[in-house]
């Protein structure tokens, strides 16, 4: 590689040169002093490229090729991102292909919980109304047992009263006595 690149080096120098001396006898020698001038520069050029090449032609050529790898592992890396980008493209594509879906679905899903809830609710408000209309039975036979026997108690009081009345208009001094008698004796027997 080193021995290319210096018979790549002299090649140009003497090519340089072989133009330089075909250009100067070409010419009429009137123009020699700006010829000589010219391939003397020519000289200094490729001198100064060989000092440079010398110098610093290792790291010129390090860094060209540290650019180059570099460069390549940039573009391996557009390359994978760029992969990686389509896949997630892809991913992000399939989900909003999928979003009508699961929209759907989730409706689907609250509907269904509305119609639970309802029926639970509907039922818990039937058990609710059993249990009022069975307490409100409940406290119904109560009120009316307390207002027959307060009514009975009345009416018995009542029918004493008239009794009472009747027997005192009706009863003599005699029946009176006779009534004591047998009630004592009654009383007795028993």
């Amino acid at each position: 590689m080193k021995l290319k690149r210096i018979t790549v080096y002299w090649m140009t120098v003497l090519m340089v040169l072989a133009g330089a001396g075909l250009a100067f006898a070409a010419s009429d020698g009137g123009d020699m002093a700006k010829w000589k001038d010219f391939m003397w520069r020519i000289i200094n050029f490729v001198i100064f490229i060989g000092i440079l090449y010398l110098v610093a032609g290792k790291r010129i050529g390090q860094m060209l090729t540290s650019r180059r790898q570099q460069i390549r592992d940039d573009l391996e890396n557009l390359d994978r991102r760029r992969e990686e980008a389509d896949k997630k493209l892809r991913h992000v594509e399939a989900q909003i292909k999928d979003l009508d879906a699961q929209r759907e679905k989730i409706l689907a899903d609250f509907q269904a919980q509305g119609e639970n809830l309802k029926k639970a609710i509907i039922t818990q408000a039937e058990e609710k109304a059993k249990q009022i209309k069975a307490q409100a039975q409940t406290a119904a036979a109560q009120e009316y047992k307390l207002a027959t026997e307060k009514l009975r108690d009345e009416l018995s009081g009542m029918v004493v009263e008239a009794a009472e009345k009747m027997i005192q208009s009706q009863l003599t001094k005699e029946n009176h006595e006779q009534l004591i008698q047998q009630s004592l004796t009654r009383v007795v027997m028993n």
